[in-house]
């Protein structure tokens, strides 16, 4: 199985764009935001791995991440996807979980130091794409994303619900906005204080997240469970997500 590259760091984004082409002031580098805007008239290149260079606190100078060129404009670095089920992602460890594990080209989790380093630079939005069981396809879509440091657990900062749907996942329930980070071996969730119920649950039960008394969105639960996503008071498996990031300079709309 393929480790992906731990402790990913970007020096600066400092990203413009110059006749449609990406530069920093270190010259150019492989950005997923630099690749083109199906919005826009730039030269779309296609979905796939690329390497984003400028990276520090890694044993190689470069980092290899999928980038989404067609989703709702391009420009999105991904973060999870699952698929198939062929990757564990129940019975990961903290360890794990902030290292990232999988393979970029099928199920993947990059890892929360990654993730943390990359949100740090400037303003990221989220996007969700998701696959219901009757092949329905849908996605949801945040205005502001970002995964605090470790020493705070990596906790989520998500706001700025701007799809159709009437029900925010992150946001119903229990709210998993500035939640730490969850794993089987390392517990951040809230207690229910009415039940005093074991705070551990929720991650031995549905995954590393960002818990909440377990909320109404576990994007890592096991790959064959029914509860992923709680929608108009129903839970839903998915046979497809895949969670993706960009800077908001990307966002032409």
């Amino acid at each position: 199985m393929t480790t992906i590259i731990t402790l990913v760091v970007l020096v600066s984004l400092g990203i413009v764009l110059v006749d449609g082409e990406c530069q920093t002031n270190g010259g150019p580098i492989d950005n997923c935001c630099c690749l083109g805007y199906n919005n826009n008239n730039y030269n779309v290149k296609s979905s796939g791995v690329y390497t984003i260079g400028n990276f520090c606190e890694v044993k190689c100078s470069n980092a290899r991440v999928y980038c989404d060129t067609t989703s709702g404009g391009g420009g999105w670095t991904v973060i999870q996807r699952r698929k198939d089920g062929s990757v564990d992602f129940f019975g990961r460890d903290w360890v794990e979980y902030e290292d990232g594990f999988g393979s970029i080209n099928d199920e993947f989790w990059l890892g929360l130091r990654p993730m943390h380093c990359l949100t740090s630079q400037g303003n990221w939005e989220l996007r969700i794409d998701y696959r219901l069981p009757n092949g329905t396809k849908s996605y949801l879509h945040y205005k502001q994303f970002a995964v605090g440091p470790a020493e705070d657990n990596y906790r989520l900062n998500v706001s700025g619900f701007v799809t159709g749907r009437k029900t925010d996942p992150f946001d119903s329930g229990h709210p998993l906005n500035r939640m730490q980070f969850s794993a089987r071996d390392e517990d951040n969730d809230h207690k229910d204080e009415a039940t005093n119920r074991d705070r551990r649950t929720c991650a031995k039960c549905c995954g590393g997240w960002w818990h909440n008394n377990c909320g109404n969105l576990r994007l890592n639960e096991n790959y064959n469970s029914a509860f992923f996503i709680r929608l108009n008071g129903e839970w839903y498996n998915l046979p497809f997500v895949e969670m993706k990031i960009r800077p908001l300079l990307c966002d032409t709309d």
